[in-house]
């Protein structure tokens, strides 16, 4: 039984997200107010606020959630941890740095723009670094946060933002609202 109202619980939050995509909609009548979407990856539900205009990537990817910006100048991808799935010696940390070494694999040029910044909140911290990278004949800053969350050590996320150096500037404090909204929703049984 407990098993039936978990899957019911995953699917309704399933379809909630893909009506409500990453936040295409209005809030209260007005434009652009961000706009709270529930998240739900396969194991660990997690909110995560997107502007008016954001929509998840219909293709398929690696990423528990990616939403686009409006013009596609800017992206997020997040992927989602529990604790227990992973291998014993395994830390949100040594998580993290797998997935930049991942990306630096994957592209040329791939040196660091800003350096590694830790933020406390009231319900978690954010460690963030800022990469520059080439691939095929396109350049695009990466920007990977580490979301590790006070209230509930056995889950962690981490978001992949990129975006092009010439939108750079007017995302960038877009990206920072978006990882900084995340919360925890309880674990359905």
């Amino acid at each position: 039984m407990t098993s039936l109202l978990r899957t019911l619980a995953l699917a309704a939050s399933a379809i909630v997200f893909v009506f409500l995509g990453c936040g295409g909609g209005k809030v209260g009548g007005k434009a652009g107010v961000l706009k709270r979407v529930p998240v739900v990856t396969k194991l660990t539900p997690i909110e995560f606020t997107f502007p008016a205009g954001w929509y998840a990537n219909p293709k398929v990817n690696p990423y528990d959630l990616q939403c686009m910006s409006p013009s596609e100048e800017a992206n997020t991808g997040v992927f989602a941890f529990r604790m227990v799935d992973l291998e014993e010696n395994a830390t949100p940390q040594s998580i993290f740095q797998e997935q930049i070494e991942d990306l630096r694999s994957k592209r040329r040029n791939f040196v660091e723009l800003e350096k590694v910044q830790k933020q406390e909140y009231a319900d978690k911290s954010v460690t963030t670094v800022t990469y520059r990278g080439e691939k095929d004949s396109s350049e695009n800053y990466y920007r990977f946060a580490l979301l590790e969350f006070k209230g509930d050590t056995s889950r962690f996320a981490i978001a992949l933002q990129v975006a092009v150096p010439s939108a750079w500037s007017t995302n960038k404090p877009v990206l920072e609202q978006i990882v900084q909204s995340a919360r925890l929703l309880p674990e359905t049984p």
